[in-house]
C-alpha cells in the first residue's frame, strides 16, 4: 500500500541517526520540490530553525517542506565535506531511508521521497508497525508525537503553531483513548486515510497501523477497535 505521510516516521528516525536536535538548518530551494496542495509549515528560503523545530513541523503539522529541508540537510551531513547538490543530497537521504527500513526488518517496503506525497513508494502495515515501534521508542520523537498543541519560535525569529491531527489524543473526541502515546496521520488519494499510533497497555508498547481508510473518521474508529481488543486480551 502507499504509505503517504506515515513515511515521515522513517524520515525522522534517519534524521536523528545523523543530526542533533539543536543543530540549526538554513532552508534552501529544496522546499520548492513539494507537490501541489502539500501540507506545509510555511517555510521560506533563508529561514533558520533547529532540527527539533523542523521535526515538530514534520510530525505534528505534517509539513512536506520540513521533510525536504531535513532530508537535504541530513544528506549533506552524511556526505561530510562533500558539498552535495539538492538532488544528490536527496538521493543519499532516500538511500539511507531504505537502509534503515531494512535494518528495522521492514523488508517489504520501498521509499522514494522524504514526505511520502503521492510517491511510487510502497509499504505494508507490518513494516510500518516495525518503523513505528522504533519511532515511539525514541524519547524525543515520542514526546513530539504525543503533543496536542505547540507554539515555538524559530532561530530566525518567526513563530509557528502546530496542532496534532491525531483525534485519539483529544479528551473531547469520540475516539479519545487515554492510553494513547501519540501518532502520525497520512492521506493522499492513492493511499487513502492512514494512521500509525502507539499506546501503552499494561506496561507494553502497542503500535497500531491503519492503511487505506475510507474516511478520516474510519481510521480512528478502526484504531480504537483494535486497541480495545488488545486491552481486552
Amino acid at each position: 500500500a502507499a504509505p503517504a505521510s506515515t513515511t515521515k516516521l522513517l524520515t525522522a528516525l534517519v534524521v536523528l541517526d545523523y543530526c542533533e536536535p539543536e543543530e540549526i538548518v538554513r532552508v534552501g530551494r529544496e522546499i520548492q520540490r513539494i507537490g501541489p496542495s502539500s501540507s506545509t509549515i510555511w517555510l521560506q528560503i533563508g529561514d533558520r530553525l533547529s532540527v527539533e523545530h523542523l521535526l515538530d513541523g514534520l510530525v505534528l503539522s505534517s509539513g512536506n517542506d520540513a521533510a525536504y529541508a531535513l532530508a537535504v540537510y541530513t544528506g549533506r551531513m552524511i556526505a561530510g565535506d562533500d558539498p552535495l547538490t539538492i538532488d544528490d543530497a536527496l538521493a543519499l537521504f532516500i538511500e539511507k531511508m531504505n537502509e534503515k527500513a531494512r535494518e528495522l526488518g521492514a523488508v517489504s517496503s520501498r521509499f522514494t521521497t522524504p514526505d511520502g506525497f503521492d510517491a511510487d513508494g510502497y509499504s505494508t502495515a507490518a513494516d510500518l508497525a516495525r518503523i513505528g515501534l522504533a519511532f515511539f521508542e525514541h524519547d524525543l520523537l515520542r514526546e513530539i508525537a504525543g503533543t496536542r498543541r505547540l507554539e515555538v519560535e524559530w532561530a530566525c525569529g518567526k513563530t509557528a503553531s502546530h496542532r496534532s491531527f491525531v483525534e485519539m489524543l483529544y479528551p473531547d473526541s469520540e475516539y479519545y483513548f487515554p492510553q494513547l502515546i501519540g501518532g502520525k496521520t497520512g492521506f493522499t488519494k492513492r493511499a487513502g486515510n492512514c494512521a500509525v499510533t502507539a499506546a501503552e497497555l499494561d506496561g507494553q508498547l502497542y503500535v497500531c497501523v491503519v492503511l487505506n481508510g475510507e474516511t478520516r473518521q474510519s481510521r480512528w474508529q478502526d484504531s480504537l477497535t483494535l486497541y480495545q481488543a488488545a486491552a481486552a486480551l
